[in-house]
């Protein structure tokens, strides 16, 4: 008996214990389905997912509108759109206004995977200068950078990634086709969108182009992109640097540190006229303005897609009241190539101070032929018209002369060093015939290598 009510008591206990079990399983599990709940549909590996039902929302076809196949989550920073320079109104543009902007633009310019509204999500910084806007497929998200430049507001905003994109590892893209409809925007301060595709490609392609980069700007100052767009806004106009009217910067980007950023004009020729501000105090800095390190001079292609539309900026250009040149920059369009030899010349890329020093003179000359030699073919001989020098033309000096083996090696230098900068200073390319380089050789015998001298140019 004693053994009888030993084995039901452990039956009883064991009883209990499963109970118990089963109890705190069924409570997890609450608290699993409350922590997905919170996490907006977090995949939790452990469980399989419940089959959506029909009657929660009709199975949309492929290709249609909807959410991507794959886990939201997984896909959100490949959806979220970057959305800058929006338009300073009063009241200020709010985010349901934003929504249908966006969502109509995206339809009737064709960049939509399906009816229904397109846009998930919007946020808008609280100095209402940006926003992130999501979008419910990747596709979407992918055509929406064609939008860049579109007038919201009559203010042309910039549409891009995000810095934390992170493009998705499948997923097929949808690209817009067909002949845009005209119709009128639904939304106040909608443009029509006939051609928004067109200019919106244009906008990204001339971008390198139409940016400078600003360094040594004040730190602990509480400098704000707003602050140093309106700081360029003024210096451009005071300095009559703009080519037609309104303000030419449309964007501006600071560093987290705020010790460098990046301006973003409307035309190219303002982004050249930009340069001749390097220099100015700003806050008790000398500000440095040049080239970005991506900075890509238009093709004589590029140039010609972009006449008419504005971007150019030059006499006869869209809106232009007067191009400005500023001396020293020369054109957008790049060195002539029409007049190419096999010399070299290397214009603005050198100061007084280091003209003046021996050392200076030749650790220049031995870098830039080294950059020459490994970039763009067989460097003959090289020389620097140091000024002071009896019988030197006044328009010579200063210039750097590379003589290639041939005019092939010249004309890639030529397009490969047009605007980059060097020591800060953005330099200008051009060539010069055979005969002055000779000329300038018998001037200068210390810096002709004798062997290189002898050795003729296929170029010539």
């Amino acid at each position: 008996d004693r053994d009888r009510d030993r084995d039901r008591r452990d039956r009883d206990r064991d009883r209990d214990r499963d109970r118990e079990r089963r109890r705190s399983r069924s409570r997890s599990r609450g608290r699993d389905r409350e922590r997905e709940r919170d996490k907006e549909g977090s995949p939790v590996p452990e469980r399989k997912k419940k089959k959506t039902s029909n009657w929660d929302a009709a199975p949309a076809p492929a290709g249609s509108g909807g959410e991507d196949s794959s886990n939201p989550q997984l896909t959100f920073k490949a959806r979220r759109i970057y959305v800058g320079n929006l338009p300073q109104t009063n009241p200020p543009v709010t985010d349901v206004q934003l929504r249908e902007f966006f969502d109509s633009a995206m339809h009737q310019a064709n960049l939509t995977a399906g009816p229904g509204c397109c846009v998930s999500d919007v946020w808008i910084s609280q100095e209402k200068h940006f926003a992130f806007v999501e979008v419910r497929t990747v596709a979407e998200a992918n055509n929406a950078m064609t939008l860049d430049g579109i007038t919201f507001y009559g203010a042309p905003i910039r549409v891009n990634r995000p810095h934390d994109y992170v493009p998705p590892t499948d997923g097929n893209v949808m690209m817009p086709g067909g002949t845009l409809p005209g119709a009128p925007g639904l939304v106040p301060g909608m443009p029509n969108m006939n051609n928004v595709n067109n200019m919106g490609t244009l906008m990204q392609l001339t971008k390198k182009c139409r940016r400078v980069h600003v360094g040594n700007l004040p730190v602990n100052a509480g400098l704000t992109p707003a602050a140093l767009k309106t700081f360029i806004n003024q210096c451009m106009v005071q300095l009559a640097l703009t080519v037609k009217p309104g303000d030419p910067v449309i964007d501006t980007f600071l560093s987290t540190d705020c010790k460098f950023g990046f301006v973003e004009m409307r035309t190219i020729a303002e982004a050249n006229n930009a340069l001749a501000m390097s220099g100015l105090e700003y806050f008790g800095r000398n500000m440095r303005v040049g080239r970005p390190a991506d900075y890509n001079p238009p093709t004589e292609e590029l140039i010609k897609q972009c006449e008419g539309t504005g971007l150019l900026g030059f006499a006869g250009d869209a809106g232009v009241t007067g191009a400005v040149q500023v001396p020293g920059l020369g054109g957008a369009a790049g060195p002539d190539l029409s007049k190419a030899t096999c010399v070299l010349a290397i214009k603005h890329m050198m100061s007084k101070a280091e003209l003046d020093d021996d050392s200076e003179c030749k650790e220049i000359a031995e870098e830039t032929q080294e950059k020459c030699q490994e970039d763009f073919g067989k460097v003959v001989n090289i020389l620097i018209a140091r000024p002071g020098k009896e019988g030197l033309d006044e328009a010579h000096s200063g210039v750097c002369f590379v003589r290639f083996q041939d005019e092939e090696g010249a004309k890639k230098a030529a397009t490969g060093l047009w605007h980059v900068k060097f020591d800060d200073r953005v330099v200008e390319t051009d060539f010069t015939d055979v005969a002055t380089f000779e000329a300038l050789a018998a001037l200068y015998p210390e810096q002709v290598q004798p062997a290189a001298q002898a050795e003729a140019p296929a170029g010539a």
